[in-house]
């Protein structure tokens, strides 16, 4: 019985292989820190420049043709499906994202591997670099050959996309395009430049230590088919973990999340909730839908969630509110086990929500009060912009009156009309009025 043989070599910096497969895939492993590196590709021209920004494959966009990423660290690429103008496929790898240099990455080392053909690669003498040009697919006369580049860039990703011509956003105003007069209405438009790739993913923690409880995530790089969710987890009181913070073991105990949504525009606002008839709607304002109280932790193998699907506004401030009084019991958010708030921003995966590549603030609540309220997020979106403002506020001692938000958008921990917090049990809702008007300031 006879069966295929791989060749298998490892190349050095700057060598040259030929190419005897039509299919690859490219890999960056390391050894440490876990995801310090992710992977992206650029399709490039006989001139070293790409067509258009879609030939910049990354997080934000996955596949072009003949490249597609397959998870954060590789990239597969089938040469027959690479368009005819496109000579050379650089693989690269960043670490900015993660806020770090090649210089403490572990163990990097690159594999390019086809059915029939295997080269490894360890690009040697990396430090301050945040970006790396790993190895490149380069036509040679009919066929394909691997360079093993091995350069890195302590520029960053912005100065290596825009040496090779795409599109990175700045701070800078877009120029102004003059209005066409009159009588040249019949004259070829102006050309407009189309909006900029924002090369940022977001990945942030924000706990009670860190310096700035606020994180942002750019919403004008998503298509209109991107999925933006708000929601509290948590996995139950006396839950277990290891010594890398997973939890092995759920706990128990429910909590109940209302998300409390300001209108700028009237200064009216409504209460969301898992209750039924309070979950809301995507199509109508505040454009958010709840989807469905928690079943508690440990459902499925999972944390208890209760989250939100949003599609973003300018003229709406979001509160996520916490009540754990009456029904729960008094005691501290954070003995029902790592209490956290989720905002994830990407494209849909299978379950329609934002999926593994998305860009994610996490907020550790870690708060150790006993008031019968706590907000734990100020969620606001301002020219595109989604800022988190992470910082914890309480409910006044003994108050059972929801925080909610004055006219100005100011936090307000105790409201004279506003919503009360009361027994589900007792009453069937959770609160004493699920819409209104927000106070003015004092």
């Amino acid at each position: 019985m006879s069966g295929s043989t791989t060749t298998m070599v490892e190349v050095g910096k700057g060598s040259k292989t030929d190419l005897v497969d039509g299919h690859y895939t490219v890999r960056l492993d390391l050894d440490s820190p876990a995801g310090a590196v992710d992977v992206a590709a650029v399709l490039l021209t006989a001139d070293g420049k790409v067509r258009t920004d879609d030939d910049f494959v990354f997080f934000n966009n996955p596949s072009a043709p003949g490249v597609r990423l397959e998870s954060d660290a590789v990239v597969s690429v089938d040469l027959s499906a690479l368009p005819a103008e496109i000579h050379r496929v650089v693989i690269t790898g960043s670490t900015e994202a993660q806020g770090i240099r090649f210089g403490v990455v572990a163990g990097l080392r690159v594999a390019v591997d086809g059915a029939s053909q295997s080269v490894s690669f360890v690009p040697p003498g990396l430090d301050s670099e945040t970006v790396l040009q790993a190895v490149a697919l380069y036509r040679r006369g009919s066929g394909w050959r691997l360079d093993a580049i091995g350069q890195g860039y302590s520029a960053g990703l912005a100065a290596f996309a825009t040496e090779h011509g795409i599109s990175v956003d700045t701070e800078e105003e877009p120029a102004e395009v003059p209005a066409v007069p009159a009588m040249a209405k019949a004259a070829a438009p102006q050309s407009v430049t189309s909006p900029s790739i924002d090369l940022r993913k977001v990945d942030v923690v924000l706990t009670k230590d860190s310096a700035d409880r606020r994180a942002s995530i750019d919403l004008r790089k998503g298509d209109p088919g991107y999925v933006l969710t708000v929601g509290l987890e948590w996995d139950g009181r006396g839950a277990k973990y290891d010594s890398n913070g997973r939890c092995t073991e759920f706990g128990v105990g429910d909590l109940d999340v209302y998300f409390f949504c300001r209108n700028e525009a009237t200064d009216d606002y409504v209460v969301l909730s898992g209750e039924k008839g309070h979950q809301g709607d995507i199509g109508t304002w505040p454009f958010i839908h709840h989807q469905g109280d928690s079943r508690g932790p440990g459902a499925d193998n999972q944390p208890a969630t209760e989250q939100v699907t949003v599609r973003p506004t300018e003229n709406g401030d979001l509160l996520v509110n916490v009540y754990q009084s009456v029904d729960n019991g008094a005691g501290a958010i954070d003995k029902f086990g790592n209490p956290r708030v989720r905002v994830r921003y990407g494209r849909p995966g299978p379950d329609g929500l934002p999926d593994k590549d998305a860009d994610q603030i996490t907020v550790i609540v870690g708060n150790g009060k006993s008031s019968f309220w706590a907000t734990v997020a100020h969620i606001d979106v301002r020219d595109g912009i989604l800022t988190v403002d992470g910082t914890v506020r309480y409910s006044r001692a003994f108050s059972e009156r929801m925080p909610v938000l004055d006219t100005t958008g100011a936090w307000v921990r105790s409201a004279k009309n506003g919503p009360v917090g009361r027994s589900k049990k007792a009453n069937g809702l959770g609160l004493s009025s699920y819409e209104g008007r927000c106070p003015t300031p004092r």
